[in-house]
């Protein structure tokens, strides 16, 4: 062979350069890919803008996000502890609210604009497992080098390639959770930037720690990404023949981990640094896996609700509650690393106990994970997708959960058609298969296999490209088809219906939520009475009745308050329900003792606190109303309403320092807080009320 072809640069083996003046074709594709995904995203945002009532009031995760990322932005702490959950995303998202004056339609813009490069992404790694194998350096330099067989195969077209890239640009999942503040655009993103990283480096040999850095990332966003880190050494050692044919080869594979673990190590580092300086304790990341685990593992689990048995459903009650629970089981104060270790604890103590019950519950929650109906314990994506034009590629039916329940088997079939280069595509099937592990042991939802969905779309994309292709046997194509029917039938497989009656709908809920928090009182009932067709809780009762009193209503409120009573006769919100509707009505006294009794079952319920404060401020007892607000700032530290009102306290007693210094308070916690801000202007006017 002629010198000079022996010259030529690794990275244009296989490929064809392209010609000066022109533009690669990988780049125009990456383009338009990411320009059709983009737009899609817009319209769906410009149509949640003008139609979702929670737009602007995200709740549950999306909550804690949001007000953590406030905290981040204001330059506060949010929780003097380890970090209960990964914090890339709320810091990142702190990051956008600090260059934008905390603008929630800024960020959702910015995520989709991320959600859209990671569809081209999606672009570029499935062109780089189809084409053929570019040689490594090593490869080149040694004659005797043994060819791959996988790289001999032909491809005729960039059709698989493209048309994963599209799909998974109007995938509805991806557009949906791209608009929302949650973590699930940002770690996809980075799950597929770190397979294209880790595949480049593959056919150079060189930059390992370019993935390891993503990677890292991606754990600091969510650590179940470390469950393939901890495999990769099983592709390295498998692909060691390709890239090292000569020489130590286990000294090879050595100095490729440790790059990659190195770099994804240098990233996690100073997490847990942070999470030893606040709290003496050994935090890698986050401490949630205990209390995840136990909500997945227990006598009352249905696999999915992420409750603790005897927590309350609200997220930061549900969060003071496990602290609270551990504390006094324990006898004594925890970080939050020893309460991580105590329900991690009960959590392995229901698999000794009752191994059976554990075992049911892991096979249901691996089905869970893998059918085509998106299960959710929050707001049921089958409600709020009407929204946006995802309505129309979102559908659940009796026989066909779409788009999930026809990708899944469709990738089943592409994985057995390229059996034969499952070598090639191993780095997939491991992070599927450890990444999906590492949630059915806790518990699992639609959202949480969402940074999967690019795997499965370039697979499924595959299978039908084989199936429906002329190349190659008809006959050799009926153990494919064979495999797609049988798993559509199982994923279709209304099995799932048992989760629909254990796990209440709370889309109609959180809408009617959002309502009333647009002062659309109408609207809202229309949606809470939807939400009570399936979900008596004391929860909707309760905002039922709140919005009754809120319109004059107040014979119908107390109605629906006394009925929360009559069916949840232990519930503190039950007995806060009766006792807003007679404070509403001006029945100041039967009110205060409502809440007396709400606080009587729940110590720490915040909201009887508050607005038995609210009572006695009204009253103008000014020492009983500052107890009340002392008292729900014991529960919550950073309760901005509690702490105006406290301001309002120090004014009415003439303490114009302190309450100056507490609504300036109020205002670090929450800069959007408008009467903390006014009673600060009035004061400076020497006019504050």
């Amino acid at each position: 062979m002629p010198a000079k072809v022996l010259g030529r640069p690794p990275s244009t083996a296989g490929r064809q350069a392209p010609t000066r003046g022109t533009r690669s074709p990988e780049l125009v594709w990456f383009l338009v890919i990411s320009v059709v995904a983009f737009l899609l995203r817009l319209v769906h945002l410009l149509q949640l803008q003008h139609s979702d009532p929670l737009f602007l009031l995200p709740q549950m995760d999306a909550m804690y996000h949001h007000e953590w990322a406030q905290a981040v932005a204001a330059g506060r702490e949010f929780i003097a502890d380890a970090f209960f959950r990964a914090p890339l995303y709320p810091y990142f998202l702190g990051l956008l609210y600090w260059l934008s004056g905390t603008s929630q339609l800024v960020a959702r813009i910015v995520q989709s604009l991320i959600g859209s490069a990671g569809c081209g992404l999606v672009y570029l790694l499935a062109r780089q497992f189809l084409q053929p194998q570019a040689a490594s350096p090593k490869q080149q330099a040694n004659q005797k080098t043994v060819p791959d067989r996988s790289s001999s195969i032909v491809h005729r077209s960039d059709a698989v390639p493209r048309i994963a890239g599209l799909v998974m640009a109007a995938y509805p999942l991806a557009i949906w959770y791209d608009s929302q503040l949650l973590l699930e655009g940002l770690l996809t993103f980075l799950v597929v930037l770190g397979l294209v990283l880790l595949l480049r480096s593959r056919d150079t040999d060189r930059q390992w720690w370019l993935p390891g850095l993503v990677f890292g990332l991606a754990a600091i966003t969510r650590p179940n990404v470390l469950a393939f880190l901890a495999v990769l050494p099983v592709w390295f050692w498998l692909e060691r023949g390709r890239s090292s044919p000569t020489g130590p080869t286990r000294r090879r594979v050595l100095a490729k981990l440790v790059q990659v673990w190195g770099a994804a190590a240098l990233v996690i580092l100073p997490v847990t640094i942070r999470n030893y300086v606040v709290s003496r304790q050994f935090v890698p990341i986050a401490w949630q896996a205990g209390s995840n685990f136990v909500m997945g593992n227990n006598p009352m689990s249905d696999g999915v609700t992420a409750v603790i048995p005897g927590t309350r459903r609200s997220w930061w009650g549900g969060y003071d509650d496990a602290i609270r629970l551990a504390e006094k089981a324990e006898g004594r104060s925890l970080r939050g690393a020893e309460v991580d270790r105590y329900w991690m604890s009960k959590g392995l103590e229901f698999w000794q106990r009752r191994p059976g019950s554990a075992l049911g519950l892991l096979l249901r929650k691996t089905f869970l994970w893998f059918a085509g109906y998106e299960v959710s314990n929050e707001s049921s994506l089958y409600v709020v997708k009407r929204y946006s034009f995802i309505n129309y590629l979102l559908f659940d039916s009796r026989f066909l959960k779409f788009p999930f329940g026809i990708l899944l088997p469709l990738a089943l079939a592409g994985v057995w058609l390229r059996r034969r280069d499952w070598r090639r595509f191993l780095p997939l099937y491991l992070f599927i298969v450890t990444y999906s592990l590492s949630f059915v042991a806790f518990f699992v939802t639609g959202r949480f296999r969402v940074p999967m969905v690019p795997i499965v779309v370039i697979l499924a994309v595959m299978g039908i490209m084989g199936l429906v292709g002329r190349k190659g046997k008809i006959s050799a194509r009926w153990p494919a088809l064979a495999i797609a029917v049988a798993s559509f039938l199982f994923v279709n497989a209304d099995l799932v219906r048992a989760v629909r009656q254990t796990v209440p709908d709370q889309g109609h809920f959180v809408s009617a939520v959002g309502l009333r928090g647009q002062g659309r009182e109408a609207e809202a009932l229309v949606e809470v009475r939807r939400a009570l067709e399936s979900d008596s809780g004391a929860n909707v009762l309760k905002l039922e009745a709140t919005l009754l009193a809120s319109v004059g209503r107040f014979a119908e409120a107390e109605s629906a308050a006394r009925a929360a009573m009559r069916l949840h006769p232990s519930n503190a919100d039950a007995y806060g329900a009766l006792g807003y509707v007679l404070a509403t009505a001006g029945r100041l006294d039967s009110g205060a003792h409502y809440y007396e009794l709400a606080l009587a079952r729940d110590p720490h319920s915040l909201d009887a606190w508050s607005n038995l404060g609210n009572i006695a401020f009204s009253r103008r007892d000014i020492a009983k109303a500052r107890y009340y607000y002392e008292g729900a700032l014991k529960e919550r530290p950073t309760f901005a309403d509690a702490m105006f009102y406290l301001g309002l306290c120090d004014h009415y007693e003439g303490k114009l320092a302190e309450a100056r210094a507490r609504w300036q308070e109020v205002l670090r916690l929450d800069p959007s807080f408008t009467r903390a801000r006014q009673a600060l202007e009035q004061l400076e006017q020497g006019g504050a009320q």
